[in-house]
């Protein structure tokens, strides 16, 4: 059996962001798909402008696989960093995932885009380095997984925009979210 998967556009996409829905195969037993395939991303990733054409820039490979598990309310992020590509997917359970452009050469500079992820739709996203993400946590528990094209760089390198800045007016399915001491400052 062979896997594919789906580039999927929205129409407010960040400039270079992919959005990628794996094949599901059903079955009476449950389901099967794959989380990732070097081949597969290397050819999306040869269909953003940074990587085409540009013989100077070395074939992107995932690094690093990092997991959250959180419950109902909590909020993780918003962070970023100027290196790490970031493929993002929510394993079980149910997100709700923002992506901010601060890349200031962007033409997408400072846009949002944000996505319903969930164990049944299986979507992932691949965000560029000086964009910064975020999730909530819709379900009971969720288990979120971001491959890193990087090492994980030290939170003092990181990018980080406060989860309700006024700067952006994020919208959150939530009132009162459950933050750590470095998200709630």
């Amino acid at each position: 059996m062979s896997n594919s998967y789906k580039l999927v556009k929205y129409k407010d996409n960040i400039s270079d962001l992919l959005v990628v829905k794996p094949e599901v195969y059903f079955d009476h037993r449950g389901e099967n798909f794959e989380g990732f395939d070097s081949n597969h991303y290397r050819a999306m990733f040869s269909q953003i402008d940074e990587f085409r054409g540009n013989i100077n820039t070395p074939q992107k490979q995932f690094k690093v696989d990092s997991f959250s598990i959180s419950t109902k309310n909590v909020i993780r992020g918003l962070h970023g960093d100027s290196k790490n590509w970031k493929l993002v997917q929510c394993l079980t359970g149910s997100i709700y995932l923002v992506v901010i452009d601060l890349r200031k050469d962007s033409p997408t500079y400072k846009k949002q885009s944000k996505f319903y992820i969930n164990d049944k739709n299986r979507l992932q996203v691949l965000i560029p380095p000086n964009c910064v993400n975020g999730h909530l946590c819709l379900s009971d528990t969720c288990l979120f997984s971001y491959k890193l094209t990087e090492d994980y760089v030290a939170i003092d390198d990181q990018i980080s925009v406060k989860w309700d800045a006024e700067e952006f007016d994020i919208f959150w399915p939530v009132k009162n979210p459950i933050l750590s001491y470095r998200d709630s400052k």
